[in-house]
């Protein structure tokens, strides 16, 4: 083989490794929103001090579910009970978080997990509104 050939097959599996990742990660994140249900950007953080990883939030009738935007999981890294789950008070961030536009941060707690998410002011304002509202039947005897 010629030096040409031989750069042309090397070009050819660099590009169809670029072009199976790209459909591998549209795939996840149609599959992640699979039935209809919401799915928004969200970054999360476990410490203060800890740095922002990118993911998607997605909400259900009984469970708030953040994937990793990267990795070949189709699970959820981790996952809250939509009646355990508490937002504290929501704070403007000044740290800019790549693929989030001024973007806000709230401090959740489940139990004696805690960890901080950040999402844009919109995609924060929807997931309030779903933890403060409850389907038909869910939590019936609440005064």
């Amino acid at each position: 083989m010629t030096p040409l050939v031989v750069a042309e097959v090397v070009l050819a599996l660099i590009v169809l490794v670029i072009v199976g990742a790209l459909t591998f990660v549209w795939a996840r994140r149609r599959y992640i929103s699979g039935d209809g249900r919401p799915v928004m950007l969200c970054a999360r953080r476990d410490g203060e001090g800890d740095r922002w990883r990118l993911g998607l939030a997605r909400l259900s009738s009984d469970r708030f579910e953040w994937f990793s935007i990267v990795g070949p999981s189709l699970r959820p890294e981790v996952a809250w009970v939509r009646g355990q789950l508490d937002f504290g008070s929501v704070s403007p961030l000044s740290d800019p978080i790549p693929g989030l536009a001024d973007p806000v941060a709230v401090l959740g707690s489940s139990g004696a997990a805690t960890c901080e998410f950040a999402f844009v002011p919109a995609a924060y304002t929807a997931v309030r509104a779903w933890l403060e509202s409850s389907p038909p039947g869910y939590k019936a005897n609440v005064a």
